[in-house]
């Protein structure tokens, strides 16, 4: 796993697109499309899918900033072999390939959006409120820690 760089305000900007996949606001998208300097919208939901994903695979197999020496890479080599991690890892490219395709296609950034949210549900089993109410809490710890 190689961690993704995100700003702040790129977490935020996900953050808000996602929610407007949630809520199927269109109009949503197209003001966090971005601008000369930014990610491209696919580009920047698939970075943060995969940046959102890792982190949930990291805390579910136990690892830690504080886990260190011999059991750090047995975590680790569990959570190499094990199947859904790495589906998962194949999710995430499959995302940043089709962003890469996609150029700035907001349609193309709604679906990775629906699968983000999706591979979310996946490990969390959080609905479609579930989910509002984890992206708002995803939010509120951008805001805490900027």
């Amino acid at each position: 796993m190689d961690d993704i760089e995100l700003t702040g305000d790129e977490h935020l900007r996900a953050l808000a697109a996602l929610e407007a996949v949630v809520g199927n606001d269109d109009a949503a998208l197209v003001v966090l499309a971005g601008g000369a300097g930014e990610r491209p919208l696919p580009e920047l939901l698939a970075a943060y899918g995969k940046h959102t994903l890792e982190r949930i695979l990291l805390a579910a197999f136990g690892i830690t900033a504080a886990t260190g020496g011999t059991e750090m890479g047995e975590r680790l080599g569990e959570l190499n072999g094990d199947p859904q991690a790495r589906i998962t890892f194949l999710l995430a490219d499959a995302w940043r390939h089709q962003a890469a395709a996609a150029g700035a296609d907001l349609a193309t950034a709604k679906y990775i959006g629906m699968s983000v949210l999706m591979g979310v549900h996946a490990f969390t089993d959080a609905d479609e409120s579930d989910a509002l109410t984890l992206l708002r809490a995803l939010r509120n710890e951008v805001l805490q820690s900027g």
